[in-house]
């Protein structure tokens, strides 16, 4: 096949405009011609036409003394045999047309090798051009192939142009089997820019936890608009994803209308991650709030809710101290911790979960301390010798003891001797010690009567 031939076989092949053919049919005799005489040599003009290609040599007339380089010069003798018909001075530059065969039996098959070079390069500029700001992004597609090899995966046809993009194994959901046509939605991992020879420039995941957000934005309106807002999120691909959501409108509820009736919203949804369970916690800006919502949605044990007993929080080593019922500790925990860390990670908190049974004992203690305190028996009451309500302003309580006691409701001190240490403890959300740090203000500052059952 005679080479303009050849380069509009492969342009029609390759699918690229004229005027790109022809700055790679530039590139590609240049590169050629310094093959030929060396890579340093720029001396070189491609003429493309109807009639063909055509490669110039140019040369600059010199002195036949003086000549250093055949390959960029050429004496004055030289140039008027190649042109009898014209006359030359020194420093003239003339065009010498090359014949195309001087490249050798092999030139066509190193042009079509170095134009498909070429093209693939272009390709990758234009893909990476097209895809660098869309990455972080929720595709559609269908599945095109796949590979066995060491780092295999499948290799995704993404809507709306067809363009192939690359889903490792490692980024497939666990356990999940892709078959060819399959349709499937992906999100934009990454983008390269260069890549090694065979390597795809779009790397696709399922198992990032960003691509059930945006499933969450495309299916549920409320969180595409804004009215609800996604505080934060936690993933096991395949299993479990547990998100929580905050509604920035009074009267709409994240966790009813997410999930819809009979769970009409959120199961295409988990259709499209392979049924993994999508767990909503409603956000508050009370911690323990919060701690307690997350662990409610937890469903850990079938068909069952995780009752929260207590929470102690402690800001300065930021660990949250939750107690629940003994048979919801192992599965709260979870194997080798995962379920844990997944709340850790949801929450901002250091978790420990301890079970009711050691709370029972634990309560009892504290109990046994604040009686010692007030010098109760088991077999006395007690009663506080004043006429007036005491308020809680009239003991040395520091102010933030205060406010925790009145934002629980409390107006006096009848009212806290009412309660055992475990029901202070739920009124106020104060842990055990801090509920007996009370206790001890109470005895120090009140004289307590007792009184025989």
């Amino acid at each position: 096949m005679a080479f303009p031939d050849l380069i509009v076989a492969f342009a029609k092949d390759q699918g690229i405009s004229e005027e790109l053919a022809e700055n790679i049919l530039r590139e590609t005799f240049t590169t050629l011609y310094k093959r030929e005489y060396g890579k340093e040599y720029e001396n070189v003009k491609i003429i493309i036409n109807k009639s063909g290609i055509s490669l110039i040599q140019l040369k600059t007339i010199t002195s036949e003394d003086d000549i250093e380089d055949d390959t960029t010069q050429i004496s004055i003798k030289n140039a008027e045999e190649l042109f009898p018909n014209k006359t030359f001075e020194n420093d003239d530059v003339i065009e010498i047309e090359l014949p195309l065969a001087k490249f050798g039996r092999q030139a066509a098959q190193i042009m079509k090798q170095l134009l498909k070079q070429k093209v693939t390069d272009i390709q990758k500029d234009i893909i990476y051009g097209e895809f660098a700001d869309k990455k972080n992004t929720l595709f559609s597609g269908s599945v095109k192939s796949r590979t066995e090899s060491k780092y295999g995966g499948y290799y995704i046809s993404l809507e709306p142009k067809g363009t192939e993009a690359f889903l490792p194994y490692s980024e497939a959901l666990p356990d999940e089997v892709l078959t060819l046509g399959d349709p499937i939605r992906v999100y934009l991992k990454d983008v390269l820019q260069v890549t090694r020879k065979g390597e795809s420039q779009l790397i696709l995941t399922r198992s990032n936890p960003d691509i059930v957000q945006e499933l969450l934005k495309l299916h549920i309106p409320e969180i595409a608009d804004g009215s609800f807002v996604i505080k934060a999120v936690s993933r096991k691909p395949g299993e479990v994803t547990k998100i929580v959501l905050q509604s920035l409108v009074d009267g709409l509820d994240p966790i009813s209308v997410t999930v819809g009736k009979a769970g009409a919203r959120i199961k295409p949804i988990r259709q499209e991650l392979g049924s993994e369970r999508i767990e909503i916690v409603r956000f508050d800006l009370d911690a323990k709030k919060l701690i307690a919502n997350a662990i409610q949605a937890s469903r850990v044990l079938k068909n069952r809710i995780a009752e929260v007993f207590n929470i102690d929080l402690n800001y300065e080593t930021n660990e949250a101290t939750i107690v629940v019922p003994d048979e919801f500790l192992a599965p709260l925990i979870g194997r080798q911790g995962s379920h844990q860390r997944m709340l850790e990670e949801i929450l901002g908190w250091k978790i420990r979960f301890n079970n009711y049974s050691d709370f029972e004992m634990i309560i009892r203690e504290k109990q046994k301390e604040v009686d010692d305190i007030l010098g109760i028996s088991d077999t006395q009451n007690f009663e506080i010798v004043e006429d007036e309500l005491i308020s809680l302003d009239m003991l040395p309580f520091t102010p933030e003891q205060i406010e925790v006691l009145a934002d629980a409701g409390f107006k006096s001190i009848t009212e806290i001797l009412e309660l055992t240490v475990e029901d202070l403890s739920k009124e106020t959300g104060l842990s055990f010690n801090e509920a007996v740090e009370i206790w001890k203000i109470i005895e120090d500052n009140i004289e307590i009567e007792e009184e025989d059952e």
